[in-house]
């Protein structure tokens, strides 16, 4: 049985403290990622992730969530926002019945997301613009969730380059210098980030010594906090 159900309740309750007002969730798509991994995306999203956002949750909190696609052109890929009621002003019988709608309309988005970004399909994956975008689009404290193999292929780096030698110092600042001048590294403040899906398993090009690059290749920062969950 795949660990990933267990890795996303953890991922979801644990490390993050108390319900959040807005939860970005970040999915790699169009033609970054084969279609078999997106559809294990869609079923995370449908079975594990949105239950456990729109279970007791909203009947306490309001929830923004917005789902956005990780492409190679990350930073303009298309995202769709969805809100919850207002607990306070509305009835619980009424939230029970928005709970299934907002459901429905959450994977109607994923779904159009993956129909308009194989549409306008580039090759690549910029996941640092992905989280640019997100810093971006946040309102004060949240949760950033992203669903990704974990191969960034942009102009700041391809991972899936051997030559790399992302375990020296030099390379990683070398690294985050490219990315501050041709992006802008991610303003993470106030948002706790968690990675679930990083596995060499997913990709064909890929296996366990390339996959060993991807923690050591991150933009934490001291104004974020990075999880990594493998599965």
């Amino acid at each position: 049985m795949s660990p990933i159900p267990t890795l996303l309740a953890l991922a979801l309750n644990l490390p993050f403290v108390g319900p959040a007002d807005q939860v970005q969730i970040l999915f790699t798509t169009g033609c970054s990622a084969p279609r078999g991994v997106q559809n294990e995306y869609r079923r995370m999203l449908d079975q594990e992730v949105l239950p456990l956002l729109l279970g007791e949750r909203i009947l306490n909190r309001k929830v923004r969530l917005v789902l956005a696609g990780v492409t190679g052109r990350s930073y303009t890929a298309p995202s769709r926002v969805l809100e919850t009621p207002d607990p306070f002003s509305t009835s619980r019988l009424a939230l029970e019945r928005q709970r299934k709608e907002l459901h429905r309309k959450a994977l109607q988005a994923f779904d159009d997301i993956r129909k308009r970004t194989a549409a306008e399909c580039r090759p690549g994956t910029e996941i640092i613009a992905a989280l640019k975008a997100s810093g971006e689009r946040a309102r004060g404290a949240g949760r950033v969730l992203v669903l990704t193999h974990g191969f960034e292929q942009s102009e700041i780096v391809n991972l899936y380059n051997y030559g790399l030698k992302l375990h020296l110092p030099e390379t990683r600042s070398n690294l985050r210098k490219r990315a501050r001048e041709r992006i802008g590294l991610p303003n993470l403040r106030g948002q706790e980030v968690c990675f679930a899906g990083i596995t060499a398993g997913y990709d064909a090009n890929a296996n366990a010594r390339l996959t060993a690059n991807i923690p050591t290749s991150g933009f934490s920062g001291r104004n974020s906090s990075l999880k990594a969950v493998e599965s």
